[in-house]
């Protein structure tokens, strides 16, 4: 009797791409740091515009901890 491993393709199968997609990684992962990007400079400029600062929710143990959140 063999073992179950030893009938398993040595090479691992990738799953099949759906039609149509033929973005690289590189493509994808360059689309995913354009957006985070354009995310962060998005916050940036709320923050120049002078909004409210971040605060602690409600009913959070924050003896020892700055005003807000993310200072030091």
């Amino acid at each position: 009797m063999s073992e179950p491993w030893s009938e398993a393709s040595a090479t691992p199968q990738l799953p099949s791409s759906p039609a149509g997609s033929t973005k690289s990684l590189l493509e994808q992962m360059q689309e995913l740091l354009a957006s985070v990007t354009a995310d962060l400079a998005e916050l940036q400029s709320a923050g120049a515009r002078g909004a409210a600062p971040a605060a602690y929710p409600t009913g959070t143990d924050t003896s020892g901890a700055p005003a807000a959140p993310g200072t030091r």
